[in-house]
């Protein structure tokens, strides 16, 4: 009682009886959820399952939002929520089972749909992918870590869900890394001295790297101009520093595997104008997060829902506004550094490339963090999402175009939205009021179209 009331009152009065009588539900190993009942549809066919890899889902918008239009919805914080130092990513596909399980078993729902928002799209899509092709995809000679198929770890015999819905998803946190770190760190500097006698000095970045210096492109003031010439250099470098740290992670793997490590099972690793270590990554140095024109538009023309409810198809062009304030916090331990062990950055934060930005370029399958690797193992249905005012409407349509196997696929922009599902009251081209009641409804209509309720 004492935990169903903390959630409830969490929650919020007007939410927790307005509508869905938010019931806290016990899934075990570390995992928690809450259970969204929709008082319009008292016995549901169908359920939506929310987690992400260390977010806090449970009040996610989506609980409400998808439980109010008649659907149930179980709303999942993994083990290893608040806490991506800790994570070992093989293992988050045993915590979404936990959920699917539950719902199959327990409340006798007939169609799961998962519904994977921001690190929500490496999350679910991985679980699907092994729950289709067993734990033969998360192994391999070419994958940084690897899952289990036998012992309590064991991935093996996963239910599949049904269909995958992606809310601007991202190609994996991994990925995210390799595009936030900050190359202009010297290789010298690159490291940590411990102990107590420990010193370890100012950072001086590479000028020549330095995606804040002004005369790189840098505007402290509102967008930023990065040359061509510059962005190559830049995002090569970017791919160099994350196979240094490949190597230097590995290197102690192994060595403390041999027994000749200070430390028989791991590490911790610093890497100093990394990006964050929190959900969201922080402040990295990704350039088009500086500079909006690069990531602006996409390939091809797309769905674009307008703000009236319309959709037309053309080049989307993002309408985000430029962020001049990453240099101070990349620049900090708080919020630009990563501090993980060493197993959470190989399983969950590194990945292969030769270069950051060029998806011929990223070795999308060293890693098992990978959006596009599974799509390429996942078979049921997909809606592609992304959001308007953000930058992953770039990799939403390389999920669609190039990465997925599903026949039964969509992709579709909703204009004027943030990550985070909100409209943007500041952005060009406004006002965008009325796109979360369209975003909702859309992916409602998705799901009852294919699956019913």
């Amino acid at each position: 009682m004492v935990l169903v009331l903390g959630v409830i009152l969490a929650l919020g009065a007007s939410q927790a009886f307005a509508q869905t009588r938010p019931e806290y539900i016990p899934l075990g190993g570390g995992v928690k959820g809450v259970l969204y009942r929709p008082d319009s549809n008292p016995s549901p066919n169908v359920a939506v399952i929310i987690i992400h890899r260390t977010a806090n889902y449970l009040q996610h918008a989506g609980c409400t939002q998808l439980s109010q239009r008649g659907l149930m919805v179980l709303c999942m914080n993994s083990r290893f929520d608040n806490n991506e130092a800790l994570v070992e990513w093989e293992l988050i596909a045993l915590d979404v089972k936990r959920g699917v399980d539950y719902l199959r078993n327990t409340q006798k729902i007939s169609k799961v749909i998962l519904f994977g928002h921001s690190g929500g799209g490496p999350t679910t899509t991985y679980y699907q992918a092994v729950a289709e092709k067993g734990p033969s995809y998360c192994q391999g000679p070419n994958k940084l870590t690897q899952c289990a198929s036998s012992g309590p770890n064991s991935v093996a015999g996963l239910t599949p869900a049904d269909g995958i819905i992606l809310a601007d998803a991202h190609p994996g946190n991994t990925v995210n890394a390799l595009r936030a770190i900050n190359p202009a760190v010297r290789e010298g500097e690159d490291k940590e001295v411990i102990g107590v006698n420990a010193e370890n000095g100012p950072i001086h970045p590479l000028k020549r790297l330095d995606p804040f210096n002004p005369d790189n492109g840098y505007n402290p003031n509102g967008n930023s101009n990065y040359s061509q010439k510059f962005q190559t250099a830049y995002t090569t470098a970017q791919a160099d520093r994350m196979n240094d740290w490949i190597e230097q992670a590995l290197h102690i793997r192994a060595q403390a595997a041999a027994g000749n490590w200070r430390f028989p099972d791991n590490d911790s690793l610093i890497i100093a104008r990394g990006g964050g270590s929190q959900a969201g990554g922080g402040s990295g140095a990704n350039l088009f997060v500086m500079d909006t024109d690069i990531l602006c538009c996409t390939v091809k023309p797309q769905k674009l829902l307008l703000n009236d409810g319309s959709i037309v198809t053309q080049i989307v062009k993002s309408v985000r506004l430029p962020d001049p304030t990453r240099k101070e916090g990349n620049e900090t331990f708080d919020d630009g550094t990563k501090n993980l062990t060493v197993t959470a950055f190989l399983s969950a934060n590194a990945i292969r490339a030769t270069d950051s930005m060029d998806y011929k370029q990223i070795d999308w399958c060293s890693t098992n963090n990978s959006t596009p690797c599974a799509l390429q193992n996942i078979t049921v249905p997909l809606l592609v999402t992304s959001m308007g005012a953000h930058y992953f409407h770039l990799d939403a349509e390389q999920f669609y175009e190039n990465y997925s196997a599903s026949k039964d696929k969509e992709n579709i922009v909703f204009a004027g939205l943030l990550h985070g599902i909100t409209p943007c009251n500041n952005c060009p081209g406004g006002p965008y009021n009325n796109q979360v009641t369209n975003y909702w409804n859309y992916l409602f209509n998705w799901i009852k179209t294919r699956f019913g309720t």
